[in-house]
């Protein structure tokens, strides 16, 4: 087993044993404890990326026209129901740049993103309104939930939702937990752009954000998925 550990490992050196365990469910089929492949990992030498803890926040106030609707309740029972969202900064050749990601909480898939070098409201507005544009076959109303950065004020954004009679909701003030699932996901996201991709070695910033979307939309299990990627999930289920 420790050649396909490290075979694993050297195409997404950011795994740890979990991942790994559950990528070679997914690619194999074969059934390997955890502990197993931690010990194969430790006789390899090798390991996955571990994040640092953060320190606990003092809760902040409400926005005074968009409660906090979402309230914490990451669970969604079907695709497009609960979307959450945030734009993150990474710096690239000395220069900054701009990534708004839009994931929905059904299956932690990522429904559109922008990176710009230019920090205005259409780097926001630009995925939202794709997204509300394929939504609009659906029903069901959107909620769609974010921080209260200038560009989810703005009154662009906030027209823009209303024009299609989605649901606004915004965390408290300076209390990133309550958009939890994002901020840890850009977490994951920039482990995985240094360790995998080493992105900092490649001149089109855009193509390696592609291809790391594309990485954990169709590629990374998880657990809470059945041990399945995002996507192979949502159609699992809709089947």
């Amino acid at each position: 087993m420790d050649y396909y550990v490290a075979d694993i490992h050297s195409h997404y050196p950011s795994q740890g044993y979990r991942t790994i365990a559950d990528t070679l469910l997914n690619m194999y089929g074969w059934i390997v404890t955890d502990i197993s492949v931690w010990k194969s990992m430790k006789r390899l030498g090798i390991s996955g990326y571990v994040r640092k803890q953060k320190n606990p926040e003092i809760e902040g106030s409400e926005h005074n026209r968009y409660a906090n609707i979402l309230s914490r309740e990451f669970y969604a029972e079907r695709p497009m129901q609960k979307i959450v969202t945030d734009v993150t900064y990474i710096k690239h050749k000395g220069k900054w740049n701009y990534f708004a990601c839009y994931l929905d909480l059904f299956n932690n898939e990522i429904l559109d993103y922008e990176l710009s070098d230019t920090f205005d409201n259409f780097l926001v507005m630009k995925p939202a309104k794709r997204i509300l544009e394929k939504a609009k076959s659906t029903e069901a109303q959107i909620l769609l939930h974010s921080d209260q950065g200038v560009q989810y004020s703005s009154a662009g954004y906030c027209n823009l939702l209303k024009s299609y009679n989605a649901i606004q909701s915004m965390s408290r003030a300076g209390t990133p937990r309550d958009n939890a699932v994002i901020e840890s996901f850009f977490g994951r996201f920039k482990d995985v752009l240094r360790s995998h991709f080493q992105y900092w070695k490649c001149d089109n910033l855009q193509k390696v954000i592609d291809e790391a979307v594309h990485y954990f939309n169709y590629i990374k299990p998880m657990r809470k998925l059945k041990r399945k990627p995002p996507v192979q999930y949502r159609l699992e289920q809709a089947a």
